[in-house]
């Protein structure tokens, strides 16, 4: 009979291992006994490092027992306190960096710099979320574009291999200034905000040689046809085996297919294996695809799909010409046809697209292939409450299996889920990590068990008639002035948020918010706030925001700023806790 915890088999130990975080690993078995040291020597925990939710005082006890010089890899993700980056020392073999939810990129470029020589894969991943982008009385945030970081940053990291960017559309890249960088790329991804920025990357040395993945999402506002008056100068990209080249839906520029079908014939891409793509295109370019090299050369590239064709034509005409795959990689096939037409003004949508009202019913086409491979679902030209009609279908296949999407986001704005939820093999609701409310002020009926990240825009009501997954860590709330009317503005709503055991990280953006929260709401918030390790609260300005109304109000806000840190440190166990005011006093961080 075993009556020790020390007297476990090994497996048994392993096996409890498994369910725990490094810092939970660390922090609970590291100076038990030789033993278990060892297990956790063994099983990686002191070489690859995530202290990104440990409050303050915890961070730093593991911190001491850590052996810096045998750290590989550090993750500091979303639910992790932006001071954190200056506590971490020089580490000699750290080769992954991975920094998730990222607000100040001086703090990211002094962490990188300090690693310069070792680093070979990066990853730096924002959104406006985590950003808190905008503008107060006299300083803009964030302090750095993102071509200077960059600017600054690559020249620095001679073996670098690997450079992660995401995805995120509010952390593009607007400018590539570099004619030739040293580091020797083989993987990118990136958010560029002008199509014809990806023809400069591609003509980058050392790029246009060591490239061997690149992942590429266009911005809303860029000009196609650029891109295409550089076409007879596109370079050769000897080794790039996988590429993606992903644009939203919601719009269509005529040379969409042109270009892309331009960037991936053999004389540009001439190793190319994986394709995935995401555009809107036309009857005519549907006839095309039919013909391209991207599908029917010797090549035998794996083409994965998402396109939407606006045409008042019936499914069936258009279903004829659609590429089901490559000839060597056969692919099932899904589609829905939907028709949107201008509804009566529904008092229950608070929110409604003027611009839209006017315009004519409409058919159009979604198609794509299965599994759906990228991790959101895009948003249509035209809102889901606009949809009158839709019909689904799913193409017959000789592919006898078909993998789980890859859908890790789902969006839900003014109480209407996603289309996605009535598309065949895209909602796996035991993959979806990351759940958007936007305006949303009523119960949402969506259960998703393994959501970690929960980011409200305009929906501080939700917090009181959602159910949400009790694995939720990180919330970022934005609210807009605009949008106040949404809302009952009822700060008293954050008390929910102690149903939630993992929460540990809590960002508050406001916008625009000419009359901040009462005394009442500021110490609901501070008491909210001491509940967890991450905090954040600001106050921003819109560029297209009225100035002289946000200078009249800026003495309430930072007034404001100084209430809530006053009320954060004097409660008791918050005496020792690190409270940073931003520069000019309109926002605070506070690590507990």
């Amino acid at each position: 009979m075993i009556s020790l915890f020390q007297e476990l088999p090994e497996l048994a130990l392993i096996e409890i291992f498994s369910y725990l975080s490094c810092a939970d690993a660390l922090w609970s078995f590291s100076n038990v006994n030789s033993h278990l040291t060892t297990l956790l020597t063994e099983r990686g925990f002191y070489r690859h490092i995530n202290l990104s939710s440990t409050g303050r005082s915890r961070f730093a006890a593991i911190l001491s027992i850590l052996r810096f010089s045998e750290i590989e890899s550090l993750v500091i993700d979303r639910c992790a306190s932006p001071l954190q980056l200056k506590r971490w020392p020089y580490l000699p073999h750290l080769t992954t960096l991975r920094l998730q939810g990222v607000r100040y990129l001086r703090e990211v470029f002094k962490l990188i710099r300090k690693h310069a020589n070792t680093l070979t894969h990066l990853t730096v991943e924002s959104s406006r979320y985590c950003f808190a982008g905008g503008m107060t009385k006299r300083l803009g945030y964030p302090s750095w574009h993102l071509w200077e970081f960059l600017e600054r940053t690559l020249c620095h990291l001679p073996i670098l291999q690997s450079l992660d960017l995401g995805m995120e559309t509010s952390f593009a890249l607007h400018d590539w200034r570099f004619k030739a960088i040293q580091a020797p790329l083989t993987y990118l991804k990136i958010t560029l905000g002008r199509a014809h920025l990806l023809i400069h990357i591609l003509s980058t040395k050392p790029l246009s040689f060591t490239l061997q993945q690149l992942h590429v999402y266009i911005s809303d506002f860029s000009h196609m046809w650029l891109c295409l008056r550089k076409k007879d100068l596109l370079p050769r990209i000897a080794s790039l085996h996988t590429f993606s080249f992903v644009k939203s839906l919601k719009w269509h520029s005529a040379e969409e297919w042109t270009l892309l079908n331009e960037l991936t014939t053999s004389s540009v891409m001439p190793v190319l294996r994986r394709m995935n793509f995401s555009i809107v295109i036309d009857v005519h370019d549907l006839e095309q695809m039919t013909h391209s090299a991207l599908f029917n050369d010797d090549r035998h590239i794996d083409v994965h799909y998402v396109f939407m064709i606006n045409d008042n034509r019936q499914h069936a005409e258009l279903n004829q010409y659609i590429p089901h795959g490559s000839l060597s990689h056969p692919r099932q096939i899904a589609s829905a046809t939907f028709i949107s037409e201008c509804w009566p003004v529904d008092p229950t949508i608070k929110d409604h697209d003027d611009s839209y009202l006017h315009k004519p019913r409409n058919r159009q086409h979604l198609f794509y292939t299965l599994p759906w491979i990228f991790d959101e679902f895009f948003q249509l030209c035209v809102p889901d409450r606009y949809i009158s009609e839709l019909q689904v279908f799913t193409s017959p296949s000789q592919v006898n299996t078909v993998d789980r999407s890859h859908l890790r986001k789902l969006n839900i704005s003014n109480n209407l889920p996603s289309l996605a939820t009535s598309l065949p093999r895209i909602m796996f609701l035991n993959q979806v990590v990351e759940l958007h409310l936007s305006r949303c002020d009523r119960q949402v009926s969506v259960n998703l068990p393994t959501c970690d990240h929960l980011v409200i825009t305009d929906s501080l009501d939700t917090l009181n008639s959602c159910l949400f997954s009790r694995n939720i860590r990180s919330i970022q709330i934005t609210l807009n002035q605009e949008y106040l009317h949404l809302t009952r503005n009822d700060w008293s709503e954050l008390s929910t948020l102690s149903t939630l055991p993992l929460l540990t990280s809590l960002r508050i953006l406001l916008y625009g918010m000419n009359i901040p929260p009462n005394a009442t709401s500021c110490q609901n918030i501070a008491e909210t706030a001491s509940t967890i390790s991450d905090f954040c609260f600001c106050f921003r300005r819109k560029n297209h925001q009225n100035q002289c109304n946000f200078n009249w109000a800026h003495t309430a806000q930072s007034l404001f700023i100084m209430q809530l840190r006053n009320s954060i440190l004097a409660l008791p166990r918050n005496a020792k806790s690190r409270v940073v005011l931003e520069k000019d006093g309109y926002g605070l961080v506070a690590w507990f």
